[in-house]
């Protein structure tokens, strides 16, 4: 079994991970990213070098590197591919390769965080209310029913990138018009948490979850945390899980307000805090195996890891040789 691993990026310990699972089944990882000092395609088994997602030639080389290394998989670690990915999926299935991807439309769901709102919202899932209306937000200002601080960022943004907290009008409306496609939430972010989620492919069921309390975050990545038991976040990931169709590894954002819990995001990828669930016992690498070997995995029956772990991210460096 190969699986790819594209837009590889920083993410060694994920490369890692899956060499790890895959040994044991002689299988291989490949990765890909467009730049040749990305530092994770050295810790694979291989690799290559690609164009951008955005060239018109992405997906036709990318199937070339799947005929290359006999590629049973793939798998990207970054939002914008997922969405190119879903959309060429007949095309890859047509060259028996599998995506380790949810559908298309919770793809489109999860890239916009206000469509994410809204969709969750009509199912009955508490999440963080978003709107993307300055005078509908002023006129719930006005009746006390928002209270400043507010959150303003961009709809389709990512790692915490052009986000702004405003303490009144005047930098509302100067954050609200700094982008395109700004939108305007509470601040809900008493405690903030990253809830890791392996939902299987086959059977659509959970089969685990891990509840991180973040500590300290850099560039929008969970860089220390520690390992939570929380029922009432465990409650609302079940209930998500039972209302929508996303399957495979998805990357969850929760806060806590006022002793409720409201999901903020949802990635259908691996996140940057998950080494802390595969250290932990967690092991999504696994999973992902048996799925794609035609296999169901056990169901969710509970924590299985233990609480109080805490995980700090510390930087390494890799030398290697110029390529010609």
């Amino acid at each position: 079994m190969n699986i790819l691993v594209t837009s590889a990026g920083r993410r060694v310990k994920i490369i890692e991970y899956f060499k790890r699972v895959l040994a044991l089944n002689e299988g291989k990882v490949i990765a890909t990213d467009c730049d040749i000092n990305a530092p994770a395609i050295y810790f694979a088994d291989d690799y290559e070098i690609v164009p951008r997602i955005d060239n018109a030639n992405y997906i036709e080389i990318l199937l070339e590197v799947c005929k290359k290394h006999k590629i049973d998989a793939i798998m990207s670690l970054i939002d914008p591919e997922l969405e190119i990915l879903a959309n060429n999926q007949s095309l890859f299935n047509s060259n028996n390769v599998k995506l380790i991807l949810s559908p298309s439309k919770y793809i489109d769901v999860s890239f916009d965080k206000y469509n994410t709102y809204t969709y969750l919202d009509s199912k009955g899932i508490q999440s963080v209310p978003t709107y993307s209306d300055l005078n509908t937000v002023k006129q719930l200002l006005q009746q006390g029913e928002l209270t400043y601080p507010l959150v303003v960022k961009p709809a389709k943004g990512s790692a915490s990138l052009g986000l702004f907290i405003v303490e009144n009008e005047n930098e509302l409306h100067e954050a609200f018009h700094k982008f395109e496609g700004q939108i305007i939430q509470p601040f809900y972010k008493e405690k903030e948490f990253g809830i890791d989620v392996y939902i299987d492919m086959l059977s659509g069921e959970l089969v685990d979850m891990f509840i991180k309390e973040k500590i300290h975050m850099r560039a929008g990545e969970t860089d220390k945390s520690i390992s939570i038991h929380n029922e009432k976040i465990e409650a609302l990931i079940k209930e998500l899980v039972q209302k929508t169709k996303f399957v495979g590894p998805i990357d969850i954002d929760c806060f806590e307000y006022k002793g409720e819990y409201y999901i903020s995001e949802i990635n259908p990828r691996f996140g940057g805090g998950y080494p802390h669930a595969f250290e932990s016992g967690c092991n999504f690498m696994s999973y992902i195996l048996n799925n794609l070997q035609g296999k169901e995995n056990k169901l969710y029956n509970g924590f299985k890891y233990e609480k109080d772990l805490v995980m700090m991210k510390y930087d390494n460096v890799q030398l290697v040789h110029r390529l010609k």
